[in-house]
Parts: C-alpha cells; structure tokens; sequence
C-alpha cells in the first residue's frame, strides 16, 4: 500500500509550495511509493493544472478558518476517502526536503512520530487563550508540563492513528481562528498515548535548534558536512524566520544573524525559566 505526503497552500504561498517545498521534495526524496497531496485553499486555477501536471493529487478544501487548525480537519476527511499505509503532513510556505526522508516511512510504522524541539512548552499560555474548552486545557497543561515541543510542522504515523489523531485535534479546538492550538492538541495527544521521537535533523527548526550548522551555495550542512534533511524556517510572521531568500537553489538562503541569534537566545532564556518553574 502507498504513503502519503500531505502539505496545504492558499494563493499567498502556493509560489513557495510550487517551487521550493515541491521542487525539493521531488528532487530529494524517493517518491516511487508515496503520494504527494496538496489542499487546496484558494490556489490559482493555473497552479492547479500545473501541480497535477506533476502527478499532485490536489485536494480541495472550504478556507473557513485558520489553515493550521482546518488542515486536519481535511485530512481526516481526505483519509476517509483514500487508503494509504503511512500518512507525512508537514507545513508548506516554510520549509524544504534536503535528502531521501523515504526510510522513515518504513520504520516504526505501528507509532506515530515527530520531532523535539529544544525548548519546553514556552508558548502554552499565550497559544491556551480562548482556544480551549475550560476541561481541556487543564488536561493540556498537566500533560505537557515538564515536557519538550514537538513541531508539529513534520508528523508521521500509520493512516488510521493519523486520521484519529486529526478528528481528536479539531474536536479539543474551541478557537479554530487561533494560532498555535493545533500545536498544543497534537503535544498532548502525542504524550498521552506515546509516540516515537524523530531525530531533530527530520524537522530542523532553525531558531530552537541548538545543533550548529552552516549554509553553502544554498544548502544547510551541520557543522560535520552532514546535509540537514528537512529544514523548517519557522516563525508566525515573516521578521521573526530566521532566514531570508528562504527556498531551494544555489541563490537562496541568506542568514539574518540578528533575527537569529536574538531568536535563539530569547527561546533558550524561556526555556530556561520554564524549567526553574516546573522544578518548584
């Protein structure tokens, strides 16, 4: 049976999505068994054609909400419809694929999996507001405390924990306009009923990662020559990613050191008070 690999795209980013999440994906990774599927938020009818042009199953989708909290709603949805064995969803107007992740979709595939940041969960209380049901958030806050952020920009698991997995997510969100609740329900779901820990390289966020790394003729390396094999420029608005020209080729990815060493050392000073909290 096929994988699956899944992002979303509205016509504000379906340019990255196209030629720099797409382009990397088909050019890294053995697709030979999975699937590439992108839901469709408002996409250009030309981006359309072209995607399917490229052999994209394109989903559509109803833009009612925040695309972050929705996407899971529509991939349960999309689930129901398709039978696949392993199901990837990964963010898409931020991050590329470096090398073949296509081994990962053979390992481990009874659990769900995801990768760490490097910081606790700094964000819960501003991410919690209006964005949960009172019972829930205490379930969420007791769950997650003491525990390190999953990213939920790269999640993997067997199709129908995957398709549980989002049906549970959008029932816990009372805020589906909120940003980062999605984020916050996946963590406990994940924590609750256990999950396999991708090493950090599989969703690379540039400004929580405390690994070094360096960039060359467009391509992100850690210190030892290894290739980075997804890398994740995240950050809720476009100052605070730490890097800019961000893509796929030889002409991008230019390190705004500012915005990066000030991000790095702004999430290791909370995660450090994080920690002093929970300890008392």
């Amino acid at each position: 049976m096929k994988h699956v690999i899944i992002t979303t795209s509205d016509a504000r980013f379906e340019d990255f999505v196209y030629n720099h999440w797409l382009k990397s994906l088909q050019a890294n990774v053995n697709l030979s068994n999975i699937d590439v599927a992108i839901f469709d938020y408002g996409l250009s009818e030309e981006q359309v054609e072209e995607l399917k042009k490229k052999g994209v199953i394109v989903y559509k989708c109803v833009k009612d909400n925040l695309v972050n909290n929705i996407r899971f709603r529509d991939a349960a949805s999309f689930l129901k419809e398709k039978e696949y064995d392993q199901v990837m969803i990964t963010d898409g107007g931020d991050l590329i694929f470096q090398t073949d992740i296509s081994p990962l979709f053979e390992e481990n595939k009874d659990q769900m999996r995801a990768a760490c940041e490097d910081i606790q969960h700094v964000f819960e209380d501003l991410f919690m507001k209006d964005a949960f049901f009172e019972e829930d958030e205490k379930k969420i806050k007791k769950m997650l405390e003491g525990t390190q952020m999953v990213n939920v920009g790269v999640v993997l698991g067997p199709a129908k924990k995957f398709a549980s997995l989002s049906e549970e997510t959008i029932k816990m969100i009372k805020g589906m306009d909120k940003f980062g609740p999605d984020q916050l329900a996946i963590n406990y779901i994940l924590y609750r009923d256990g999950f396999v820990k991708l090493d950090r390289k599989y969703n690379f966020v540039i400004t929580t990662s405390s690994r070094e790394f360096r960039i060359e003729k467009g391509v992100f390396y850690f210190k030892d020559g290894e290739k980075i094999p997804i890398v994740h420029n995240a950050g809720r608005y476009d100052y605070s990613r730490p890097v800019e020209n961000f893509g796929f080729g030889e002409d991008r990815n230019k390190l705004k050191k500012g915005v990066f060493y000030g991000m790095r050392a702004l999430f290791a000073m909370m995660s450090f008070f994080k920690r002093k909290k929970t300890s008392v």
